[in-house]
């Protein structure tokens, strides 16, 4: 849907919430975006020509200054949309630093962005910036600070950009695709926006190893790359497309969300029962988030086994008193923490021992990089499980204790479980197949 826009005429924008009435003047030979000269006196025709105001040399704009006082014909489709990460693709520090140290700590990254982003805009495309600021979150950076910086950036490219920002983690932050599909369903002015083959994404997250190029360091991440991959869209560095540079080598994470086999083999050997009509313990062994919870709850517990577990029982100790309990009435038992090493599963092996029963050993086969992406998918998702957000410092400290599981420890057998995602539902499914990196 297209409309022209005449004198008088009312443009509605954000939900309507935003109305901007359209007048013209005839003696105007300039757009809206123009920049007064310092020191340029323009008479206020409002108030019979009379009274003059001093105008400043760079003028705080509003959103009103990015859209032209001249006839406007209003593109309620532009499916061809041209994104961007902002830190190190748009602008870059002032001072050097690879952070900002003042919210004006800030300058174009490339003298081509500006008029290339210009010919986009000529061009039909719909031009956005998506960027992840953790630091809002964090309490790290206010929020009208980084708007305030946001309306400075746009205010010198002159250029009309919708700004899309995640605060936090979840949905939203790249390069997970919510602030893209936000985009999509509230479209333009409200109406749902489809975009076409033709679209792309521009950012520096882009997995470059170090020395990608002569004095080039690595790149931080891979979010934007992944970003574009998740969506679909062709990705560029800024280099290749502002400055027309070969395309780097890069690496994508080791573990692809969309390559894990919904219907593989549970566990090895393949010949091996889960449970046992004898009285047994059970001990997990692997990553936090690596699926042992829901494993055990699901093929399991329902069989009659007691589940122990130290995020609900508090400490090891409780939980071999637990064990021991289950034990002495004649109970199988299922131990679901991480266990890393000997010493944490030697504890259960001597309480079976003791009480004269066999003691199983399951070790979860998820990586590291496979455990984090299961750890803020679980985030993302609304659940009846409670599972409280694991940080990195414990994934890496369990990754520094491990020792494989031995039969030698004591364990009558040791099966290897795999990772077997089921879905509820295909958004759910969608959602876990996006890469969720940082």
């Amino acid at each position: 849907m297209s409309g022209t826009l005449t004198d008088g005429g009312t443009l509605y924008l954000v939900n309507q919430n935003h109305p901007f009435k359209l007048c013209f003047d005839l003696n105007l030979n300039r757009t809206a975006t123009s920049t007064a000269k310092k020191g340029e006196k323009a008479k206020d025709k409002t108030q019979g020509g009379s009274k003059e105001t001093q105008v400043s040399a760079n003028p705080k704009r509003s959103i009103k200054d990015f859209f032209s006082t001249s006839p406007m014909k209003v593109n309620w489709h532009r499916t061809k949309i041209a994104g961007f990460d902002i830190d190190g693709c748009i602008i870059t520090t002032k001072s050097g630093k690879v952070f900002p140290t003042a919210p004006n700590d800030w300058k174009i990254l490339y003298p081509e962005i500006k008029p290339r982003l210009a010919s986009l805009l000529q061009n039909g495309y719909k031009v956005a910036f998506f960027t992840n600021q953790m630091g809002i979150a964090k309490g790290k950076l206010r929020p009208e600070v980084f708007k305030s910086k946001v309306e400075d950036v746009l205010a010198t490219l002159q250029l009309a950009v919708q700004v899309f920002v995640a605060s936090g983690p979840g949905l939203y932050r790249k390069p997970v695709m919510g602030m893209f599909n936000y985009l999509c369903d509230k479209g333009v002015f409200g109406i749902p926006l489809c975009y076409s083959r033709l679209s792309f994404y521009v950012g520096d997250a882009a997995g470059r190893p170090e020395k990608w190029a002569p004095g080039r360091k690595k790149d931080f991440s891979c979010s934007d790359r992944l970003f574009a991959l998740n969506i679909g869209l062709r990705f560029h560095t800024p280099e290749e497309f502002f400055l027309g540079w070969k395309s780097a080598p890069y690496n994508l994470p080791s573990f692809d969300p969309r390559k894990l086999d919904s219907s593989g083999r549970l566990y090895d050997p393949p010949s091996a029962s889960l449970t046992s009509s004898q009285t047994e313990v059970i001990v997990a062994v692997g990553f936090p988030a690596s699926g042992k919870s829901t494993f055990f709850h699901t093929h399991i517990i329902p069989k009659g086994y007691v589940y122990v577990n130290r995020d609900t029982l508090g400490s090891w100790q409780s939980c071999v008193s637990a064990c021991q309990r289950a034990l002495k009435d004649g109970r199988s038992v299922a131990v679901d923490n991480t266990n890393p090493d000997p010493e944490s599963r030697r504890r259960y092996v001597d309480v079976a021992k003791a009480a004269g029963v066999p003691c199983r050993c399951f070790q979860f086969s998820a990586s590291l990089e496979q455990a984090k992406h299961n750890n803020r998918f679980r985030e993302m998702v609304p659940s009846d499980a409670k599972h409280a957000k694991v940080n990195d410092i414990i994934f890496h400290s369990y990754k520094k204790h491990f020792v494989a599981p031995a039969l030698s420890e004591g364990f009558s057998e040791i099966l290897q479980i795999h990772f077997v995602p089921q879905f509820k539902d295909s958004t759910t499914e969608r959602l876990f197949r996006q890469f969720s990196e940082g």
